[in-house]
């Protein structure tokens, strides 16, 4: 093993047969480890580099933490991996509305051997990373052995598992659902909702999703866990699903003829509802107990995520409905036009809005908070803390503001309205908020698939962590079960008038 710390530093171990450690930290440089058999790592810390681990057989790993690398994992045979962790992520700490939608899957087929196959799994890069950490840190060589032959037995049961499908089960399977079904599984049984495992497709739709922009109808879909029903949870304006009569509420039954089934996930259906643009969609709901038959032509869809309005007294109100890669322009033109007519008061309303990308609600932040002052700050579970600053780039400084939430209001809502608190910039009117104060990062796959993971906690200007807690009004009013009145509403245009 060497530790080095040059500018430009390769370091190799290559065997025959054995355990092979390559480890290098390096402003530039690789950590290889080869073998024609056996357990086999390539650890690499470096500002620019790769790790790798390459064997004729065994359990491999690759692994590499860098500003820009890559780690890889080869071999002929056996459990392999290659893993990289580097600037060049997506970070992301929250959810759009229909990413909220987006938990464990499950397919007909694989799904519990694939769970039971991804927590397997798990124990492998469990092992194998206490291993590779013990033997750099202590070179302490019978928990090495030790480990080795955990790492052996567990794969050897992934290996009786898969016979034993292949060779009892009583129907014809995917070999990729089966696989797809294993890394669900290596996520699922964390039980983090919000650390998922996604295809190449879902991640394909996720991204369009908090873009903001997709060819579909323009609905947002939820799926009751109780009745195994998807329902329309939101319809927007001047889209296909508007102008054909979609309406909230309503119960997807079919796409293009094929029944919606109890264990049909969101990206599912969404998968089947979104194509090309200019082609044809037959959708069957049912409402008040009635089929309802719609047809409609998919277009580019630019999701409007701000609606706004002026409010009596010139009293501003502005709509949020989740914090995509377009709200901070369509917040800054509603802004600019109120602002023109003459503001008296600002109201921001956050309720229902499930979350967001860090990056959009930093800058929506920065258009009501004067100076770059700290937003939020994250901290991993090693202690690393990372700070975020609003720009600076204010647009209203000292209008009067409210900010309305309720307990649908989720984590980028909740860094917005408890930095707005912190500072005493908004009064908070509604119901305590939902209560996530953790961040996701998004890593992408070399096969276009990617993992979302949860890397730390975030914490409001005053320290404060709002995580299975919620963030308390300064005025705790309860909404109206009269769809005609808004008390909410009332009660900040009160304070503003």
């Amino acid at each position: 093993m060497n530790n080095s710390n040059n500018n430009n530093n390769n370091n190799n171990n290559n065997k025959e047969y054995g355990e092979h450690y390559s480890y290098n930290t390096s402003s530039n440089g690789t950590g290889n480890a080869n073998s024609g058999y056996g357990g086999n790592y390539g650890y690499n810390t470096s500002g620019n580099g790769t790790g790798n681990a390459n064997s004729g057989y065994g359990g491999n790993y690759g692994y590499n933490t860098s500003s820009n690398g890559t780690g890889n994992a080869n071999s002929g045979y056996g459990v392999n991996y290659g893993y990289n962790t580097s600037s060049s992520y997506s970070r992301n700490n929250g959810d759009s509305a229909k990413d909220m939608q987006i938990r464990k899957k499950a397919y007909k087929n694989g799904l519990i051997t694939g769970t039971l196959m991804g927590v397997a799994v798990i124990l492998i890069l469990m092992f194998g990373s206490n291993f590779l950490l013990n033997k750099l840190s202590n070179n302490k060589s019978a928990d090495s052995a030790s480990t080795i032959s955990n790492m052996n037995a567990v794969e050897d049961k992934i290996k009786t598992i898969e016979k034993y499908l292949n060779q009892f089960y009583y129907e014809d399977f995917d070999e990729e659902t089966l696989a797809n079904g294993l890394y669900y599984g290596m996520t699922a049984s964390l039980g983090d909702p919000y650390t998922n495992y996604y295809t190449p497709e879902d991640y394909e739709e996720l991204q369009k999703s908090t873009s903001g922009e997709y060819c579909g109808i323009g609905v947002v879909v939820r799926k009751d866990d109780n009745t195994g029903e998807i329902i329309v949870y939101r319809v927007y304006s001047n889209t296909p699903a508007s102008e054909a009569g979609i309406k909230k509420n309503d119960i997807v039954y079919s796409v293009d003829g094929q029944v919606i089934e109890d264990d049909m996930t969101t990206d599912e259906l969404a998968r089947l509802v979104v194509g090309e643009k200019n082609t044809k969609v037959d959708i069957q709901v049912i409402r008040d107990g009635e089929t309802l038959d719609f047809t409609m032509t998919r277009k580019q869809i630019q999701i409007d995520t701000v609606s706004y309005e002026m409010k009596e007294g010139n009293i501003g109100y502005i709509q949020i409905e989740e914090f995509d890669t377009v709200t901070p322009e369509q917040v800054k033109k509603a802004i600019e036009e109120l602002d023109s007519q003459g503001l008296n008061g600002i109201i921001i309303d956050l309720r229902d809005n499930p979350g967001g990308g860090l990056g959009a609600v930093k800058d929506i932040a920065s258009m009501f908070i004067a100076d770059k002052k700290l937003f939020l700050y994250s901290e991993t579970k090693q202690g690393e803390r990372t700070d975020y600053f609003t720009t600076g780039d204010v647009l209203l400084e000292d209008t009067p503001m409210v900010v309305l939430i309720n307990e649908n209001s989720a984590s980028a809502s909740e860094a917005f309205s408890g930095a707005m608190k912190c500072y005493k910039r908004a009064t908070l009117v509604g119901t305590t908020s939902f209560g996530k104060g953790i961040m996701q990062s998004i890593y992408p796959l070399s096969d276009g698939s990617a993992l979302k993971i949860t890397i730390g906690k975030y914490y409001l200007p005053d320290g404060s962590n709002i995580h299975k807690i919620g963030i308390t009004p300064d005025y705790e009013v309860e909404a109206s079960e009269d769809e005609q009145t808004d008390p909410q509403l009332d009660k900040a245009l009160e304070i503003l008038r």
